[in-house]
């Protein structure tokens, strides 16, 4: 046995191994209740390392306030919020944002919640920023219910943002719909922006989904197929 020779394709394998950098993928959610939180529930069925939960997974939000976020803007919540909620849960939204809104973070409201999510967010935001910071390549994903909600101005900015976070990072903004007639302004047509339209790829698991949250997480499913 040729021990150089080994040694050699060893170092080889590491150098490769060095430079096949995966993307991660990061939900920027959506403005629409339950098509918001699939996004992040199709991130972990689908992928092999979903990784920590970062800020806007389990939200609903505008594109406005995802560059909110980014352009650190303090986080406050409202003192006004609703309990019981559809999931028997408590809704609130965070302060003086356009729209950013917890459905599932409290489950009961006590005197102590409020300094609870407060913690829990600005960590989240420490988290995602250093994730954009430290990470080679990202993958994030936005869901869009109508021609009005694709918010082009927006996701402009977004790639300013992210930019000034961190200019080396490769990324993709992968903006996905089930609206038939959704036109992309031509402003947006960058090779780094992917849009998807999930009926196109509509499937028998799908079709026979009766639980409406699923069958939205199983339409995701053919972004991890196509984006890798």
């Amino acid at each position: 046995m040729n021990y150089y020779n080994s040694f050699e394709m060893i170092h080889f394998i590491k150098l490769k191994l060095k430079y096949l950098v995966l993307y991660m993928f990061i939900s920027l959610s959506s403005s629409y209740v339950s098509y918001a939180c699939a996004v992040r529930q199709s991130i972990n069925d689908y992928t092999d390392n979903p990784g920590k939960t970062q800020f806007f997974d389990w939200l609903i939000t505008s594109m406005k306030s995802v560059n909110e976020i980014l352009e650190n803007k303090p986080i406050k919540f409202e003192s006004n919020y609703i309990y019981p909620n559809p999931i028997n849960t408590v809704s609130i939204n965070f302060e003086n944002f356009d729209l950013l809104t917890s459905h599932h973070d409290i489950h009961k409201f006590n005197e102590n919640s409020i300094n609870e999510i407060t913690e829990k967010y600005n960590r989240r935001y420490e988290r995602l920023i250093n994730t954009i910071k430290e990470q080679n390549k990202i993958n994030f994903i936005r869901y869009c219910k109508n021609q009005q909600n694709i918010e082009e101005e927006e996701i402009l900015k977004f790639y300013k943002n992210i930019k000034n976070i961190n200019p080396n990072l490769v990324f993709n903004f992968i903006l996905v719909s089930d609206y038939n007639d959704l036109v992309i302004p031509n402003n947006l047509l960058k090779d780094n922006f992917i849009y998807i339209n999930l009926n196109n790829f509509i499937d028998n698991d799908i079709l026979n989904e009766k639980d409406d949250y699923q069958k939205n997480v199983k339409k995701y499913k053919c972004i991890f197929d196509i984006v890798k």
